[in-house]
């Protein structure tokens, strides 16, 4: 048990370590690129919909760093920054959304979102800062994990609507209305969690554990909705977009099945039509039958009739 807690600590000293060094670099000391955007590791896993004021993206393994702007994709790894006077909402591929206020960092460790198999997995790392998380239930998936880690603690999302604020030695979350999340202290992993829920707070300092849920007034709720206020335009055109394509692929589907009766239709007037001369030149075919059978019925009588009428051959003496 002793070694087990050493690891759990020499793991958690590096985690640490690591995030008080992207702490301590400024947004101004990171040099931009003086080129257009490129695209960072894999495909996008997300969208800058929103920026007010100096935002920079940090791809993974890079030390240069891009200026954010609407409309840009964000990817797998990217670091995202804002100034102390910026903030910038930022729509994931699964529909959460994230509105990250000013001087604060959140870097997309792992953004996984398959529809067809019903599954989501999303890690996100946050050194610093203030931000709010509107996270998408996706209730019919088996698979829809969504974790945030701090200095000091560990987040699992159950709801939708929350704000994460970070300092050095300790993190606070506020619930908004039905939302659900736990809470784990990053150097007791060990320790049950507690439960958040709908209009509770709770913080969790440095090697500690969580504090008991207090309420959180409506005031409180509505200060930090106003502070961070989401892009409800751009969710609005995620989902007409998904509800087209949604359209769309109905309508092929449609068009598929019709042209299939259409066919099996045709095939249908095709065989009839192939049995109209049949029924044309029915009459000649039974008349020509019936007349074949009456000369059979002829020939076998006049072989009757000649066997009969012949004498008997001699008997030879």
């Amino acid at each position: 048990m002793r070694i087990r807690q050493l690891l759990n600590w020499i793991v958690i000293s590096y985690i640490m370590s690591a995030f008080i060094a992207i702490a301590d670099q400024s947004i101004d000391a990171i040099q931009l690129y003086d080129t257009e955007y490129q695209p960072g590791i894999g495909l996008p896993v997300g969208e800058i919909t929103l920026v007010n004021g100096q935002v920079v993206i940090v791809h993974l393994k890079e030390e240069l760093g891009y200026s954010g702007i609407s409309g840009m994709n964000v990817y797998r790894g990217d670091l995202i920054l804002t100034a102390q006077s910026a903030n910038v909402v930022i729509l994931l591929k699964d529909g959460s959304q994230i509105a990250q206020g000013a001087g604060t960092r959140i870097q997309l460790n792992q953004v996984v979102h398959n529809p067809r198999k019903r599954t989501r997995s999303i890690f996100l790392k946050m050194s610093s800062g203030k931000a709010r998380f509107s996270v998408n239930k996706l209730k019919s998936y088996q698979n829809r994990q969504f974790r945030i880690k701090t200095m000091s603690a560990l987040i699992g999302v159950r709801g939708s609507d929350f704000v994460v604020q970070v300092a050095p030695d300790q993190t606070q979350v506020a619930a908004f209305e039905d939302t659900e999340l736990s809470l784990v202290g990053l150097e007791l992993p060990e320790m049950p969690p507690v439960i958040l829920r709908a209009f509770e707070q709770s913080s969790i300092g440095l090697g500690e554990s969580p504090t008991s849920p207090i309420p959180l007034s409506i005031e409180e709720m509505d200060g930090l909705k106003y502070e961070f206020q989401l892009n409800k335009q751009a969710m609005t055109q995620k989902q007409a977009k998904e509800q087209e394509a949604s359209t769309e692929k109905k309508q092929i589907i449609r068009i598929s099945d019709t042209d299939k009766k259409t066919s099996t239709r045709q095939l249908s007037v095709d065989a009839e039509s192939l049995q109209a001369p049949l029924m044309e030149f029915g009459n000649e075919i039974k008349r020509f039958e019936n007349e074949r059978l009456e000369a059979n019925t002829y020939i076998s009588q006049q072989k009757h009739e000649i066997a009969t009428e012949l004498p008997d051959f001699p008997v030879f003496p």
